[in-house]
């Protein structure tokens, strides 16, 4: 993959990290929400927003949509762990202790591991799928 493809997709984790930011300044970063609150907003991430976001990068790319996939998933969860890391356990103190009363966000670092390749996968069996059924 060329270097305009990675730059493409660490800036997608990038900018996904600051709206998720954004969103959550006015609860400490969802730290003042409900357990059930944080388990709604991961569950929505998790289901809606992430393979959302995956399927639309892949698509608009245009490349090997698994590798693009697992490309995906390590430039948001690596670039999400640094950023989180400096922000809330740097900058505001929280150490590594981030990692637990952060749970919400921790569980992200992971499920775009599976998000990711499956997205990719699914897009390129439904490819493959669509070039057999116009021969």
């Amino acid at each position: 993959m060329k270097l305009k493809y990675h730059l493409i997709l660490a800036s997608i984790g990038i900018v996904a990290w600051a709206v998720f930011y954004i969103i959550g300044l006015p609860s400490n970063y969802f730290q003042d929400w409900s357990t059930s609150e944080k388990i709604l907003i991961s569950l929505i991430t998790c289901f809606g927003v992430a393979p959302l976001i995956s399927i639309v990068t892949m698509i608009m790319l245009n490349q090997d949509y698994i590798k693009t996939g697992i490309w995906l998933a390590f430039y948001t969860s690596i670039s999400l762990v640094l950023i989180d890391l400096v922000v809330c356990g740097m900058i505001q103190g929280g150490g590594f202790t981030i990692f637990v009363s952060h749970w919400y966000l921790t569980l992200g670092y992971f499920y775009v591991w599976i998000i990711g390749p499956l997205m990719g996968y699914s897009l390129k069996r439904f490819k493959q799928q669509m070039t057999i059924e116009n021969k």
